[in-house]
């Protein structure tokens, strides 16, 4: 299923791309353009596919499976989201596409370069949101983050928020570190169900951390006009040449 809907992304992509001009000079250009696109339709997709793989590992007797999955799906949006469509489906076995080969495996905690924090991994959440739930209106929350290793992180907020008559002041706290920003009158969404991406801030850690509590608060913590479908902590993405 993932890889059929991020075929058919990949198919209206292509056909949006402008006719290839006579100047070669132009092809990194265009290709550079090309990844973007490829990259806005990809990570949003994933994102979701990677929050409902965190949901059912939470409940399953055995994650091995889920784990590996999870790690693999990580890798992919740290790379910038964008797939090798044809390649994926010739190695396709079962229902979840196998990965590329490696040269120098990395343990599998080292690799996750994206954490994704959904209300339903939640330790915390107020107001309490329905169980397993995989949106919640929140006002505070706090999540256990078994390891994140040493490095500067991005703190990006999957949200809706479609009523919103003043700025909504958004913080993260990790580590002795806070991350802050307020959420604009202008950023609301058309409505519940409509999601947006808006950055937070960066964390850069000096060490690897496991245990540790992460903290998010948005406003009241009883009435909160912030819908989260989840906080993600992820690698900055590379500038472009």
């Amino acid at each position: 299923m993932l890889v059929a809907c991020l075929a058919l992304f990949a198919h209206t992509a292509t056909a949006q791309q402008p006719a290839a001009p006579a100047a070669v000079t132009r092809l990194p250009q265009m290709e550079s353009i090309y990844q973007k696109e490829l990259s806005a339709r990809h990570i949003p997709l994933l994102g979701k596919y990677l929050v409902e793989l965190q949901r059912q590992a939470a409940s399953a007797t055995d994650k091995t499976a889920y784990q590996a999955e999870i790690a693999r799906i990580q890798q992919i949006i740290s790379a910038g989201g964008v797939l090798d469509l044809i390649a994926m489906q010739q190695a396709q076995s079962g229902a979840m596409p196998m990965p590329a080969p490696i040269a120098a495996p990395v343990p599998i905690e080292r690799k996750q370069a994206l954490i994704a924090l959904s209300p339903a991994l939640a330790q915390t959440v107020s107001p309490a949101p329905a169980a397993n739930a995989e949106t919640a209106a929140i006002g505070a929350a706090e999540w256990r983050i078994e390891l994140i290793a040493a490095g500067t992180y991005d703190i990006l907020l999957h949200y809706a928020c479609p009523e919103l008559t003043e700025p909504l002041k958004i913080s993260v706290e990790f580590n002795g570190q806070t991350v802050e920003k307020e959420l604009d009158t202008d950023r609301t969404t058309k409505d519940a169900q409509t999601f947006r991406i808006l950055r937070l801030g960066s964390l850069t850690l000096t060490s690897d951390h496991r245990g540790e509590t992460l903290r998010l608060s948005a406003g009241d913590k009883t009435n909160s006009k912030l819908i989260l479908k989840s906080l993600l902590i992820a690698k900055p993405r590379p500038a472009n040449p």
